[in-house]
């Protein structure tokens, strides 16, 4: 489908990194080497979700050139910030971007994808592709990000955004991973006819383990109602109120104790906020083994976004989520994209964010009412199936990557 074709898909996040937008641009590259395409890679080094260099093998040295299940991958030094701010950000992506940029000029590859975020990516992607055709995936919109999440005030955030549509506008093509992205980006200058859907899917295989079994592999309490939240611990997920939650909970003897998978610069105020309360449980990031465990050992799963979050992401955690038929609670804004997804399918129990009486109140009720509990479980999956099938999503990127290329 793709033979003869040669592909440059730049990203600073990429495998062995398991968590945000790593995994699917490491199953896009696979799909395009599937389909025949010979791909290059250009990426950063391991750093995500804990922002930090945990290999050894990545802490000397400014360019790595290796081989990945068949995939072609360069990896570019670049600065990770102990904390991601605003300056932080900002050194980091202007440090990939230098490197990123040069390496896929010198490529000579028939077509470079690039995705955002980051702005570094997609800045080496335009800036780098010499008259290449550049096709460009929106999984999410960084300026939005910016102001959405507290890491900026609103004037510098719509700088960011000015300054990222007008990269955008740069791509022969552009793909979105939910339509409401399409119409931010039509609002700001995008023809929708450069715009195609190319919706995530999940990357993991759900655990054949029960509830039970999964519990007592991991070592958590088989007596308790278990929310689980995994993923980013950043300030985009206004975790605040879990520990708030998890609070009520123990005060009131309710038997809900809630769960935080992963790793991210908030995690440290979050534990040292949260003292020793029994009902609140962190978990460092789990492996591809051990995290399907973990989906399997919840009662609910909770996707949880700060107050004003709207227009900047469609959280990744929720292919994975759909996967493992459990209740979701979608602590999430109306109106925003988030908001939109979850109630077009009645795939979760929706509350308002940053409230947590209504997140005690929404696992209460999942805990006393199972029939209830059961029907947001068979909704969730159905979504899984109807959204989420890795099947239709490689076959989205394949088709992505041949329209690019002229093969369509």
């Amino acid at each position: 489908m793709l033979d003869g074709l040669s592909i440059c898909l730049a990203g600073i996040n990429y495998a062995p990194d398991s968590t945000g937008i790593a995994p699917y641009n490491t199953a896009m590259a696979e799909a395009l080497r599937d389909a025949g395409a010979d791909v290059h890679v250009v990426t950063g080094i391991p750093h995500y979700p804990e922002w930090r260099v945990k290999d050894e093998h990545y802490l000397k040295g400014s360019r790595w050139d290796e081989v990945i299940e068949g995939v072609k991958v360069t990896r570019l030094r670049h600065h990770v910030p102990p904390r991601s701010n605003l300056a932080g950000r900002a050194r980091m992506e202007a440090s990939f971007l230098a490197r990123a940029m040069t390496t896929i000029r010198r490529d000579r590859s028939d077509v470079v994808i690039a995705v955002t975020p980051s702005m570094s990516a997609l800045g080496a992607g335009v800036y780098g592709k010499k008259g290449r055709p550049l096709g460009v995936l929106v999984q999410d919109l960084t300026g939005n990000a910016a102001g959405e999440s507290g890491t900026t005030g609103r004037g510098a955030s719509r700088w960011i955004a000015g300054y990222e549509y007008s990269l955008v506008r740069s791509a022969d093509l552009v793909g979105v991973i939910t339509p409401q992205f399409g119409s931010v980006l039509a609002a700001n200058g995008i023809e929708p006819e450069r715009v195609v859907e190319i919706p995530n899917f999940t990357h993991i295989t759900p655990s054949a383990s029960t509830k039970s079994s999964a519990r007592r592999e991991l070592g958590w309490p088989e007596d308790q109602f278990l929310v689980v939240h995994t993923g980013n611990m950043g300030m985009k997920q206004g975790l605040d109120s879990v520990i708030e939650a998890a609070g009520i909970s123990a005060k009131n003897n309710l038997g809900v104790t809630f769960v935080l998978v992963g790793d991210g610069n908030q995690r440290a105020d979050l534990e040292a906020r949260a003292g020793d309360l029994s009902t609140l449980r962190f978990v460092d990031p789990l492996g591809a083994k051990e995290y399907p465990l973990a989906l399997a050992a919840a009662d609910a799963l909770l996707l949880n976004e700060r107050p004003g979050v709207r227009e900047m992401s469609l959280p990744s955690k929720l292919t994975s989520y759909t996967s493992a038929t459990r209740p979701i609670i979608a602590a999430t804004e109306p109106g925003g994209i988030t908001h939109s997804v979850v109630t077009s399918d009645r795939a979760a129990i929706v509350i308002a964010p940053g409230d947590p009486f209504a997140l005690t109140e929404a696992a209460l009720a999942l805990s006393t009412d199972a029939p209830r509990a059961a029907i947001f479980a068979a909704s969730a999956r159905a979504m899984h199936e109807s959204r989420y099938a890795p099947t239709q999503a490689k076959a989205r990127y394949v088709a992505f990557a041949k329209r690019l290329g002229g093969l369509a």
